[in-house]
């Protein structure tokens, strides 16, 4: 595989040894809405059973985040003036305990999980996590 093991975790495909998958980020993503950069709050809200909804190009690239505050907006606002501009994110092969310290260093409840190339996985969140 071009890139070797680092690009195979990133990929969020299996490993073993003294970490393995059992404490990886990967194990713990949740699919989440998405829509394109075209939408409006009006598809936000269609979209949503629970924030955030994540602004996409059409090779699955992350572009923004529509966080739920903005569902308040009138429907016909366009989701390009609204959105969180490249957000944040984190790889699936990231350590569960790192990505819940960088979750609580920035006070953030999750973080979009992307692979090397921007292309949405899903989302992690911190209340996902079982001890």
């Amino acid at each position: 595989m071009d890139g070797g093991r680092a690009a195979w975790t990133v990929l969020g495909l299996p490993t073993e040894g003294q970490i393995g998958d059992r404490r990886r980020v990967w194990k713990f993503v949740e699919p989440v809405a998405t829509v394109d950069i075209a939408a409006t709050i009006a598809d936000v809200r269609a979209a949503a059973e629970r924030p955030p909804v994540v602004v996409i190009n059409h090779g699955e690239v992350v572009l923004g985040l529509v966080e739920d505050t903005a569902s308040r907006l009138p429907p016909d606002t366009p989701v390009e003036r609204v959105m969180v501009p490249a957000p944040g994110t984190i790889r699936p092969d990231v350590r569960i305990d790192e990505a819940l310290r960088q979750l609580r260093r920035d006070g953030l409840a999750y973080s979009l999980v992307t692979t090397t190339r921007g292309e949405l996985v899903g989302i992690f969140r911190s209340d996902a996590v079982h001890a």
